[in-house]
């Protein structure tokens, strides 16, 4: 998806931080672009600027979890989860929030609090595919990744913090919050939890095949050399059990979920290697120029006297 002005109320205004300025055509600042790969994605990494021991500023880094929502004490979260809905927020395409949990000893925690609020940068990436080209410098990843750039601040009301610990343990695992012991108000006071109010963001995706040959001289160089995509994508094993429920059988819940999931990551891997339909004719083409080049020199090579 291209890079575009989009209004307010479908995606995020490009501004100097957050505009994409290399590959242009790979950004998007939509919502439901940047929100999808936050959603998708279990570790996400806090950028800011926090100090040293010698008090001078310094960049840290943390991978936490992260999960995106808005809330509206008038229409709180049911407690038994639905099944049929969505894995993740029921509706990504509009504004959000995003929350972090941390604990006590966190530095980011510990800048918040003692400022107040606190700017942070939050990135997200999936991997999806290896990229293999003639040449090195061709060779390329197959990726969705987004960039938040907002402030955070402390959620001190119970009931939000309610809402972002159910967000969050359904982010990790859908449904699993009203498949659990429910949490208790002791256990909920020493919960710590950080929403960040997005100021801007952006994503920028690659999802295709190697894409048109640079120079189809050099493709015919060599006839050994493979050239395509390598789908990657995460897979989630068979449980291990803990040793504190033996003989129980997994939970409904935990198998659709892991079914699903590996289906989804698989296919869309696999979808996003495929080359694009505008350039298969190029491509089909070129093939036919490198044979017809190989051939002559195979000609021009053995008139030559060397042997090929």
């Amino acid at each position: 998806m291209g890079a575009q002005k989009l209004p307010s109320e479908e995606g995020y205004a490009q501004t100097p931080l957050n505009t994409i300025k290399v590959y242009k055509h790979r950004a998007a600042y939509d919502y439901q672009t940047v929100h999808s790969i936050f959603a998708s994605t279990l570790v996400s990494h806090v950028s800011f600027i926090g100090t040293d021991e010698e008090g001078d500023p310094t960049p840290i880094n943390l991978p936490l979890t992260a999960v995106l929502g808005r809330y509206d004490p008038s229409h709180p979260l049911p407690e038994n989860d639905n099944p049929s809905e969505s894995s993740y927020h029921e509706d990504l395409n509009r504004p959000l929030d995003l929350y972090l949990h941390g604990n006590v000893a966190m530095m980011l925690r510990r800048a918040v609090v003692k400022n107040g609020t606190f700017k942070v940068c939050v990135a997200s990436t999936r991997v999806d595919g290896v990229v293999l080209n003639f040449t090195p410098n061709g060779h390329s990843l197959n990726y969705r990744s987004a960039v938040i750039h907002g402030t955070a601040s402390m959620v001190q009301e119970a009931e939000e913090k309610r809402f972002a610990m159910h967000m969050l343990t359904n982010h990790m695992i859908p449904h699993r919050w009203s498949n659990v012991n429910p949490v208790t108000p002791s256990a909920m006071k020493s919960v710590q939890i950080m929403k960040v109010h997005i100021n801007s963001a952006s994503a920028k995706v690659r999802a295709k095949n190697m894409g048109l040959a640079d120079s189809v001289d050099i493709a015919a160089e060599r006839d050994d050399v493979y050239t395509g995509v390598i789908p990657l994508y995460e897979t989630l094993g068979t449980p291990v059990e803990s040793g504190y429920s033996p003989a129980r059988p997994v939970q409904r819940h935990l198998n659709a979920w892991i079914g699903g999931r590996n289906k989804e990551e698989k296919e869309y891997a696999i979808k996003a290697a495929e080359n694009e339909p505008e350039e298969a004719e190029t491509i089909a083409e070129h093939v036919l120029t490198i044979a017809e080049l190989r051939k002559q020199r195979g000609v021009d090579a053995v008139e030559n006297g060397v042997t090929v």
